[in-house]
């Protein structure tokens, strides 16, 4: 864990905008002009994620969030910070145009357990149900979210302890190896329907990632099928279906033309 302090920023776009960003390309560009903008003005690790949606999904609501090393800044270089903010991202004419402008929210800490909560919030999956908007689903399958920038080479400033065993699994996953067995994971590019993994009741270790039960090992015993071809020829059980149908038809007609010889 490299940063510390912490700067946590989120932009939120105006309503009148946002079905311009609908498009991945347009989400691509939007975050790359402010990590490039961050970068600039000398911040070394820069990490950005879109979040689409609230917590039920009631409406496209999309917002950047950015981690970054930033501390505490004066009044006057935040509020000149969010302006520059606000000239990358969104044209001037169209702020003009609308009434309107990007709403931005700066803070930062010190605090390892402040700075992991955000690391978690910012990770976590906003876009849980393709109900929600079936048609921005599929068009944003496939896109890479998370993206980092900057130099990332720095020694730790501070380390998860014993306890935060969930955060502990993130960073194995991180690394490409299953929390729980070491091996290297295999990842499967292929969607899978939620229901199938809601019916494994999987355990939520954040950042959008869940932990499945173990494969249920086969049975120790292998059932064998009772081998036909070793009953005795006259067996009944040897025949098919049809033959079978054919032999009791002709048991009933001998046992009716018996009964009729009785009576007779």
């Amino acid at each position: 864990m490299q940063i510390c302090p912490m700067a946590y920023i989120v932009i939120t776009f105006p309503l009148e905008v946002r079905p311009m960003m609908r498009d991945p390309q347009v989400l691509a560009l939007l975050r790359k002009k402010a990590r490039r903008l961050l970068r600039k003005r000398g911040y070394r690790m820069v990490f950005t994620r879109w979040h689409y949606f609230g917590e039920h999904g009631e409406k496209y609501h999309p917002h950047l969030n950015i981690l970054c090393d930033g501390g505490w800044l004066p009044e006057e270089q935040l509020a000149e910070l969010k302006d520059s903010i606000r000239r990358k991202l969104l044209p001037r004419s169209i702020a003009k145009g609308i009434g309107k402008d990007l709403e931005i929210q700066y803070r930062y800490s010190r605090s390892p357990k402040q700075i992991m909560h955000w690391i978690k919030y910012v990770t976590k999956a906003s876009f849980r149900d393709i109900t929600w908007d079936e048609p921005l689903a599929n068009a944003l399958y496939g896109f890479h979210n998370g993206c980092f920038a900057g130099t990332w080479d720095g020694s730790p400033k501070w380390k998860l302890t014993g306890t935060d065993k969930k955060f502990n699994a993130l960073l194995k996953v991180r690394e490409g190896i299953h929390p729980v067995s070491g091996k290297p994971i295999k990842w499967n590019k292929e969607p899978i329907p939620w229901a199938l993994v809601e019916a494994q009741n999987p355990v939520d270790i954040g950042s959008g990632y869940y932990l499945l039960p173990p494969i249920r090992p086969p049975p120790s015993g292998r059932r064998q099928p009772t081998n036909l071809i070793e009953l005795p020829d006259g067996d009944y059980r040897k025949h098919t279906n049809t033959v079978r149908t054919l032999i009791d038809r002709a048991k009933n007609v001998a046992s009716f033309r018996s009964d009729y010889e009785s009576y007779s």
